[in-house]
């Protein structure tokens, strides 16, 4: 795209644009012909982030500079998971931005779903609207889902590839099990031996912390078998 229009995707003026390529915080655009340049999709996420990580995590442009020179070292696609897990895990997002959207149209609009796989991830289960006046109302967990969705689609797994999405339906019950073993432990241990504003308290902590937990162990459980396979596939090509 020209600069124009990536002035118009981002909502940033021509001036912010062009300081970031001065100062070295946006990489050069390639040449098409004399002065004209040419931005690709790329230049429009990292705008995004340098302007979640400016007005959400109140960073100075010196340091901005430094992520951004060590997320483009790793490579486009940590770009792109840089970005979304700044705007999905970022607090100041979570308690300041709208956190229910009504309708099926809005959500679509939010997210980038198309109808087709807005309505199987319904019913699969992975995102579930409760119903108030016959209109569909989706929270902040059904949001950041769809746009994952999405996001995976985009990074090439998807359907048009050969995966199939539907195996995010059985990640949601293999979850299911562990976390509905998990609350109810939890609530057998403390229910009836903490006062109910404490519960309440420690219900919270725990969902914010257990959370993070499985973040975290899923992307190290996840790194360790991926090694061991590609390991194991390394030496049956060889014998």
């Amino acid at each position: 795209m020209k600069l124009k229009e990536l002035i118009k995707t981002t909502g940033v003026s021509r001036e912010t644009i062009q300081f970031y390529l001065r100062d070295g915080i946006l990489p050069k655009p390639r040449k098409r012909s004399g002065a004209q340049a040419d931005y690709n999709e790329n230049y429009v996420d990292l705008i995004k982030l340098i302007k979640d990580l400016q007005e959400n995590h109140f960073l100075p442009l010196s340091v901005i500079k430094k992520i951004i020179k060590q997320t483009r070292k790793a490579g486009p696609e940590n770009e792109q998971f840089f970005r979304l897990q700044s705007e999905l895990f970022n607090p100041v997002n979570q308690v300041l931005s709208k956190q229910e959207i009504t309708g099926e149209k809005a959500m679509r609009k939010a997210t980038g779903l198309s109808p087709k796989w807005l309505a199987k991830a319904e019913s699969w289960g992975i995102i579930t609207p409760r119903v108030v006046d016959g209109r569909k109302i989706y929270d902040f967990e059904d949001i950041a889902i769809g746009k994952v969705m999405v996001e995976m689609d985009h990074a090439g797994i998807g359907p048009k590839n050969g995966f199939d999405p539907e195996v995010l339906k059985h990640y949601r019950d293999a979850l299911e099990t562990v976390i509905t073993k998990f609350i109810h432990r939890f609530t057998d241990l403390y229910f009836d031996n903490v006062p109910q504003e404490e519960f309440a308290e420690l219900g919270t902590c725990s969902l914010n912390l257990t959370g993070v937990y499985l973040y975290f162990i899923y992307r190290k459980l996840a790194k360790r078998e991926a090694q061991r396979y590609i390991d194991e596939l390394e030496q049956r090509k060889q014998s």
